[in-house]
């Protein structure tokens, strides 16, 4: 008996927790305020209408509708989704909370507030109910809902958006909703803002530098300015004509991703890493700027391919970026962290408006703060880019100035050995290969202040070719010139080291011979006739001889080359006056 009642209790237990969980399993959610407070998380209702045709009336009376959470993430979608709850005020007085939405671009909304099942309140809102030429305002949707003490109201939701479907249901009261706007805002301005100085400040360098990589960067930044402002319904870009001139805003985001194509071709130098991601860099980008014209026309297909497009191409960047990192570029590190951080954001971002990730504070926000850290260590990089570029210009003006020195010396060099062959070509007779009229007399006159001082012996050899004109007249200058060179070579071939040979004048030669005696100096002039009359010059089978005649001198009272030269001159006259072909002294 005992036992029977246990089971009993057993039972009856069972059968009223059972009654429990399908009470709460199938009871609709609902919200009960105590007092004006924030509720950020919540259970709703949720339904998809695919047929887009049910009205208020219809969707009353569907019972198809499943739990969900209040932030709602169902990606791109042609659907009208359907969202219910209920709210009833259990504090001691009327209240007003605000049902929120926390994102503004959706194409249209509608909220429909029911009491005792019937609707009492209807308000539109959305990018789609803009009306036309009229200056629209666009705002995070809400509705205002009036409570009785005790009162339950049903608020349903419809809301359809060629944007992606991410957003947030909130409910708050008025002071809570005006300090979410108000600091929404605030830290809104202040990023937007630091981007838009980044912007500017590169725009600047831009115009001092004609860089491209500047340009780029400012395009970049004004792009996903645009897109983010837009999307947060910031000013300017929360007044607009009508729907389709908001719609024109969205051509912002291909055509970031364009620029940032773009400025990763230019700042990592790809093309001189490897022309085929170049050239893939460029195809995307202006694959993307076709995209950025498309979507102004047809908006909804060009974003869907840039969001199934993109997933790849963040990655992409990333794997150029370490490319150019591992050949060496210094500015690669900057831009893997930046476009590290922006992937991550971005992926969460893109998960989210896909609807495979529920929409949350940073799914939301976080490619913002993403960006920001994005464009501050772009910037970073462009700002080492000039250092780098800076210390480039250095080496290559050093590099230039130690070539230009090696330049300089060598052609110093270069002219000192041509001034030294000049000097020799000066001081020549460039047909005997002797000293010239010129050089003998500088050399002379020292030689003979060197032979005063130091009391020694120096004789001079004046010789004269005999009859050397009738030479030229008979067999001709070729002839000449040739008995010229032959005798020459003797001289120079006969001549001490410290003995000086020179032609002063057609057929006159002369040598210098330091430290020697008047009779020594006559048996060397001899010695040099006999040799003469030997030698022979040939010319068409013909052998022709030639002679010579000498005068002798030394040096006694002379202090000066040209006095000495005038004494030998006249014992040479004395030689030819005799006959010719002899010495005299």
């Amino acid at each position: 008996m005992q036992s029977i009642t246990i089971l009993s209790n057993i039972l009856i237990k069972s059968l009223f927790f059972s009654i429990i969980f399908l009470t709460t399993l199938f009871a609709e959610p609902s919200i009960i305020i105590k007092n004006n407070e924030k509720i950020e998380n919540f259970k709703i209702f949720v339904y998809e209408d695919k047929t887009n045709k049910l009205s208020i009336e219809d969707i009353k009376a569907i019972d198809g509708f499943k739990i969900t959470n209040n932030n709602i993430s169902n990606g791109f979608t042609n659907s009208n989704f359907w969202y219910k709850l209920s709210i009833t005020n259990k504090s001691t007085q009327k209240i007003e909370p605000y049902l929120k939405m926390t994102e503004s671009i959706l194409d249209k909304i509608d909220f429909y507030i029911l009491s005792n099942n019937i609707v009492i309140k209807h308000k539109k809102a959305g990018v789609g109910y803009f009306e036309k030429n009229l200056s629209n305002k666009l705002e995070r949707a809400y509705i205002k809902v009036e409570l009785e003490k005790d009162e339950t109201k049903t608020i349903y939701i419809k809301i359809s958006s060629l944007y992606p479907m991410f957003n947030s249901f909130q409910l708050m009261d008025k002071t809570s909703m005006d300090t979410f706007e108000h600091n929404y805002k605030t830290i809104y301005a202040f990023l937007i803002g630091s981007l838009l100085s980044l912007a500017l400040y590169n725009l600047m360098i831009f115009f001092y530098t004609r860089d491209k990589s500047y340009i780029y960067y400012v395009l970049y930044s004004i792009s996903f300015i645009i897109w983010q402002t837009s999307m947060s319904g910031l000013y300017p870009f929360n007044r607009f004509l009508d729907a389709n001139f908001y719609y024109l805003i969205g051509a912002s985001i291909p055509a970031l991703v364009a620029f940032l194509c773009f400025f990763t071709n230019s700042i990592l130098d790809i093309k001189s890493i490897s022309k085929r991601f170049y050239f893939l860099l460029n195809f995307i980008g202006f694959f993307y700027l076709i995209l950025t014209f498309w979507s102004i026309l047809n908006f909804k297909p060009a974003i869907l391919i840039m969001n199934a497009t993109t997933s790849f191409i963040l990655p992409l960047l990333i794997y150029v970026g370490y490319k150019s990192y591992i050949k060496g570029n210094k500015i690669a590190i900057f831009y893997l962290i930046a476009q590290g951080s922006f992937l991550s954001m971005a992926t969460l971002f893109s998960f989210s408006s896909f609807g495979f990730l529920e929409y949350s504070l940073l799914s939301r926000h976080g490619i913002i703060v993403g960006s920001f850290i994005e464009m501050i260590l772009f910037s970073l990089a462009l700002a080492y880019r000039i250092k780098l570029l800076e210390e480039e210009k250095i080496i290559i003006i050093e590099k230039a100035k130690d070539e230009l020195e090696i330049k300089v010396k060598k052609r110093t060099q270069e002219l000192e050995e041509s001034k030294k062959r000049f000097e020799i070509l000066a001081n020549k007779d460039y047909l005997s290969d002797l000293y010239n009229r010129r050089a003998l007399f500088e050399i002379s006159d020292k030689l003979i202040s060197l032979t005063k001082r130091e009391k020694t012996e120096i004789s001079l050899l004046l010789f004269d070719l005999d009859k050397f004109k009738n030479i030229n007249d008979t067999y001709g200058h070729k002839i000449g010139d040739e008995v010229i060179k032959t005798f020459a070579k003797l001289l120079k071939e006969k001549r001490r080291k410290s003995d000086i040979a020179a032609r002063i004048g057609g057929e006159e030669f002369a040598i210098l011979l330091p430290t020697t005696k008047l009779k020594d100096a006559y048996n060397i002039a001899e010695k040099i006739r006999k040799e003469t009359e030997q030698l022979q010059i040939e010319d068409n089978r013909l052998n022709i001889n030639f002679t010579v005649s000498c005068g002798v001198v030394s040096l006694e009272n002379e202090t000066k080359f040209d006095a000495l030269l005038v004494k030998a001159d006249k014992k040479l006259y004395e030689a030819k006056r005799a006959g010719r072909n002899r010495v005299c002294y």
